[in-house]
């Protein structure tokens, strides 16, 4: 069942090439609609260079794309220390948006941090209809998910645990080259 906190894996069936074999992190899921962000999906730009101000906040300094919403808005996925800090939205196991329009919420002490440029996103019931349509694969969110650093592998390891998707773990991305 999909709710805030899940991920989302695209199926070998997406062949559109901006969600091919994402893994996205649910931030909201509800009757209005659902968004959330790709995990693996690092651009070559340093945030220290594209958002002076935040450099300091990310670890690592890499902007990711977070999907194809509002690229060009940077949204902030945290971990804050104390997980009651003020200026988080979205919280789901310690993890949540670190609102960026607040002047003194850059400075909540962090755990660790990852900063995005746009997000994914959904209308009312879109995302189910993908569902039914077999487009994604709903699984849990471990901690290491959300924070991994190895992008080309993190599609597989987590369909690899899906009690169900063992074959799809290992399905090429490229099938007709075999």
């Amino acid at each position: 069942m999909l709710s805030t906190g899940s991920l989302l894996l695209a199926t070998p069936s997406m062949h559109e090439e901006t969600f091919e074999r994402t893994v996205i992190f649910v931030l909201e899921h509800d009757e209005s609609g659902s968004m959330g962000l790709v995990l693996n999906r690092p651009s070559d730009m340093l945030v220290s260079d594209a958002l002076p101000d935040f450099g300091s906040l990310a670890k690592p300094d890499r902007l990711y794309l977070g999907g194809p919403v509002e690229q060009g808005t940077a949204l902030v996925l945290a971990e804050p220390i104390d997980p009651a800090a003020p200026g988080m939205h979205f919280m789901q196991n310690g993890v949540g948006l670190l609102d960026l329009t607040d002047d003194e919420n850059p400075r909540i002490m962090l755990e660790r941090a990852r900063v995005f440029s746009g997000y994914a996103g959904w209308g009312p019931r879109q995302l189910e209809g993908e569902l039914r349509n077999g487009a994604w694969v709903i699984a849990r969110c471990e901690p290491q998910d959300v924070w991994n650093s190895d992008h080309q592998t993190l599609w597989a390891r987590i369909m690899a645990r899906q009690d169900f998707t063992d074959f799809l773990a290992a399905y090429p991305s490229q099938p007709w080259l075999n």
